[in-house]
């Protein structure tokens, strides 16, 4: 055998190795642009309780819960809480929720036993002066019949992330949707925790996985309520509140109703002081119904009451 013989033996696995890699199965469940929800194959293991079914409204729940601290207090994720003293930010945003609830759900029920569920979502949040489109990638996957969130990166700017990873770029300054659209984010590493200025806040049910600051265990045996968000701008997602929290918005309306007969008999208290012409009697009828159409534009009343309402004052004329 000569030596260029030998050369090329030698080769040959050396060669096949990045090759099998790169055609390891993937299939997308939803995709956006640069955001997807897909299924990978785990080579490192083929233990997971897959496929697994799990409520969109039970993920949504869980979801909701997720949140960091800055390890950093001049780090980005220090400086998208909007003051210094506000140590824990809320991970996913409403709409971001909404999308990985549904698409995770669907991928689970997928998935064999030697894959996992790979993600990566972005919204806007408000960073320095102004809001800003940062990205959150990673894995889920169902293990001892708990629910595992691993994080690969979390409030990132995909762009910055792109460029300094050496990738190529179509002029000096910004990439084209193509380029960007071959490149992915880190979605985490079981072996080994990657480097961030963030750590995950433990809640109850869920645990950090070997005290690792990018990974939670999640049990899903137990009941979550949804946290709502504290942005002003955020709808509040009613489709993903638990029985004990529509329960308490039955009740809110008692309530405003309590507020409305006082406000009621004040009304009328200072029609029965003032002089009782027929002009005097038609502005108090006509100031109520102002009342309680101005408490229901601000969004005080729901409809059903503001209709209610509005029909009572209605009748006495």
């Amino acid at each position: 055998m000569n030596r260029a013989t030998l050369i090329r033996l030698l080769l040959i696995p050396a060669l096949s190795i990045p090759t099998a890699m790169v055609e390891a199965s993937s299939q997308n469940v939803w995709k956006d642009g640069i955001n997807y929800i897909a299924i990978n194959s785990d080579a490192m293991d083929n233990q997971n309780n897959h496929p697994y079914e799990i409520e969109s409204k039970k993920l949504a729940r869980i979801l909701s819960h997720i949140k960091i601290e800055s390890k950093d207090k001049k780090s980005l994720t220090s400086l998208i809480s909007f003051d210094s003293e506000k140590k824990v930010i809320r991970v996913f945003t409403a709409k971001e929720i909404d999308v990985l609830a549904q698409g995770i759900s669907k991928a689970l029920e997928q998935s064999k036993k030697n894959e996992v569920v790979t993600f990566s979502v972005s919204d806007f949040r408000n960073v320095y002066f102004g809001d800003k489109r940062l990205s959150i990638s990673g894995t889920a996957f169902i293990k001892n019949e708990n629910l595992n969130l691993l994080f690969g990166e979390i409030h990132v700017d995909f762009h910055k992330k792109y460029v300094r990873s050496g990738q190529g770029v179509s002029n000096s300054r910004f990439a084209s949707n193509v380029e960007l659209s071959n490149f992915k984010l880190s979605t985490g590493n079981t072996s080994k925790e990657q480097d961030h200025d963030w750590q995950l806040k433990v809640f109850s049910g869920a645990n950090s996985v070997n005290n690792r600051s990018d990974w939670l265990s999640i049990n899903l045996a137990q009941q979550y309520d949804y946290q709502e968000s504290q942005a002003q701008t955020e709808v509040i997602q009613n489709k993903y509140l638990s029985e004990s929290q529509k329960a308490q918005q039955v009740q809110q309306p008692s309530d405003i109703e309590e507020r409305l007969k006082r406000l009621e008999a004040a009304t009328a208290t200072t029609a029965a002081t003032a002089s009782k012409t027929p002009t005097e009697s038609v502005d108090s009828v006509e100031a109520r119904l102002r009342k309680v159409k101005a408490l229901y534009e601000d969004g005080i009343i729901p409809e059903s009451v503001y209709l209610q309402k509005m029909n009572a004052i209605i009748s006495e004329l």
